[in-house]
């Protein structure tokens, strides 16, 4: 099994099980069976990018959070935050963040 594969279906159970759902209603709103759906929780199955879109709106969360994790609330601000600024200040912002971050190294 892949690392991967065991950590997304981590984060799909945790959602599931947050939101009350069992495999078979999670199965039902993504249109995949329940088995798949233990088989993915496991990590013993990879995801498509179909079914990791199927999940994300089965599950009402962003793909990335099933991929990666919750970002912190802060990043989820700095992010729309930078998409208030005009598309050519953004890469000047950008250069900015990564100057800081290497002063903090």
């Amino acid at each position: 099994m892949k690392d991967i594969n065991i950590e997304v279906g981590t984060r799909i159970k945790e959602k599931r099980l947050a939101q009350k759902l069992t495999r078979e209603d999670l199965a039902q709103l993504s249109g995949y069976t329940a088995n798949f759906i233990q088989e993915v929780e496991r990590g013993r199955s990879g995801l498509s990018s179909e079914s990791i879109r199927a999940l994300s709106m089965a599950l009402k969360v962003s793909a990335d959070s099933l991929l990666f994790g919750d970002a912190p609330v802060e990043f989820s601000y700095i992010v729309q935050k930078l998409k208030e600024v005009p598309p050519q200040k953004r890469e000047h912002i950008i250069r900015m963040i990564e100057e800081a971050i290497a002063c903090t190294q």
